[in-house]
């Protein structure tokens, strides 16, 4: 196995999302391929939880309890300059796909979305991650 793939298992992945349930299940299933997860249900555990876990990439909700997913997206990268954001949401629109776009953001997904392709998603982040 060679470095990057190495690296890759050992991918640090933050899932935010007021829903419990989807938080375990993305946790379940990118754990399973190897990364370490770690979820919060809302800003304030997020902020918490990236102040002791340097995390690659950032799976966040648009709308949280607390405050906006793209805001968060954008403090979390004051502390984790390379972080690979992506985001998803219920609430899909043109206006909030034009904002992804401006705010850089690795991926975008609708809600209900398939798995194997966030895991696809998640997968491609972090090999930008390691290779920038």
């Amino acid at each position: 196995m060679n470095s990057r793939n190495e690296s890759l298992l050992a991918g640090r992945i933050l899932v935010v999302d007021d829903q419990e349930n989807l938080c375990w299940v993305l946790a379940r299933v990118l754990s399973e391929r190897g990364h370490v997860v770690r979820t919060a249900l809302n800003v304030a555990q997020a902020l918490r939880v990236a102040s002791t876990f340097d995390c690659q990439v950032a799976i966040v909700d648009y709308r949280l309890p607390d405050g906006s997913g793209t805001a968060l997206i954008e403090r979390l990268r004051i502390h984790l300059p390379g972080l690979r954001a992506i985001l998803m949401t219920s609430y899909g629109s043109v206006a909030l796909r034009d904002q992804v776009r401006s705010q850089a953001l690795h991926a975008y997904f609708d809600k209900p979305f398939v798995n194997s392709q966030m895991i696809d998603s998640v997968e491609a982040a972090l090999l930008a991650w390691v290779a920038a």
